[in-house]
């Protein structure tokens, strides 16, 4: 590399030392076109010669088959190895990478412990005859740097973590979600450095973003990724269920809870109506499937309000948008014959 420098310093100075004598001279012309062939000549004659010495980088990839741990870094190191030969061998080298990377399992490497850091040892002169025979011929390999490379390892820990959907949605108007969003599959194999893996509790689809929905939507998603982490799939695939919708109306009569065995109530109105919206595909749900009451558990008989508030303890899941009306209702309370 040194020979190589010397080189092109004296050939620097040489065409300075020439381009100032054709300024002189005023013909530019002349210069370029010396300057051109002084420049191929050049180059030919200094690639003749046989004695270059260089270095050019050789990377290795290295590769972990074992369950229980990971290479805490870059999979992927650069050697720098010292070579010598001809100048036109030598050349393709440095105008382009010459090797592909070399592949070493980790679990052949012997284990050393650093600095209280547990790693596996590599020494490079154990690939010295691998890496000469990959050199083309009348190339001689002189050295290689570093003459050990250290690679740091890490517990490694796997589990399956749920799938979470992050969407943002907005539906049509007449549209409505008809039945909670689903994954599949619904849960994932992380696996990754245990400090990491240790602190998640799922794992993101990446934000799904629709706007005015009006039907079901079935996409193959992509999860989020985690640097350090490794998942078992790339992509699930979400259903979002929508359909339209219709509003239906149902009357629900008022039932009294612990109300005294001697009393009867009387409620005016004596039933609520209640207006809810449902998907089309689903069948309208009657007055037995809700149960709208008053709870005299927290009414003080001796202290009675004007009006009687009504809540509706029980209806269906599906429906959405719900109300009833009236809340609040007049009445009387009679005593049983």
């Amino acid at each position: 590399m040194k020979s190589i420098k010397a080189l092109v310093t004296k050939y620097n100075h040489f065409i300075k030392d020439k381009a100032r004598e054709i300024r002189e001279g005023g013909n530019a012309l002349i210069f370029l076109v010396f300057l051109f062939l002084s420049t191929c000549f050049w180059i030919l004659n200094a690639l003749q010669k046989d004695d270059y010495t260089t270095e050019v980088s050789y990377p290795v990839r290295f590769i972990n088959d074992d369950d229980q741990e990971l290479v805490n870094g870059s999979l992927k190191r650069d050697l720098e190895i010292r070579i010598r030969g001809g100048g036109f061998k030598i050349l393709p080298y440095h105008l382009r990478q010459q090797f592909s990377a070399q592949s070493i399992e980790i679990s052949n490497l012997r284990r050393v412990t650093v600095d209280g850091v547990q790693g596996a040892y590599l020494n490079t002169d154990d690939y010295f005859k691998f890496i000469e025979g990959r050199l083309a011929v009348g190339i001689e390999l002189l050295n290689i740097s570093p003459d050990t490379l250290f690679v740091p390892l890490i517990d490694k820990k796997s589990k399956k973590v749920p799938v979470i959907i992050s969407a943002d949605l907005t539906l049509n108007q007449q549209c409505q979600l008809s039945g909670d969003m689903s994954v599949s599959p619904d849960s994932v194999l992380i696996s990754g450095p245990a400090d990491k893996v240790d602190t998640l509790k799922s794992i993101q689809t990446v934000n799904l973003v629709y706007e005015e929905v009006a039907d079901t939507l079935v996409r193959n998603v992509q999860l989020e990724e985690i640097e350090g982490v490794a998942v078992d799939q790339k992509r699930v695939v979400v259903t979002i269920p929508v359909e339209p919708f219709t509003e239906a109306r149902t009357k629900v009569a008022i039932d009294a809870l612990n109300l005294p065995d001697s009393l009867v109530l009387k409620s005016f109105p004596s039933d609520v109506q209640v207006m809810y919206h449902i998907g089309l595909s689903r069948p309208l749900y009657e007055q037995g499937d809700f149960k709208a009451t008053i709870d005299f558990s927290t009414i003080e008989i001796d202290n009675l309000p004007r009006r009687l508030k009504v809540r509706l303890d029980e209806y269906p899941d599906d429906i959405h948008n719900m109300t009833y009306q009236p809340i609040f209702v007049e009445y009387l309370l009679e005593k049983k014959d």
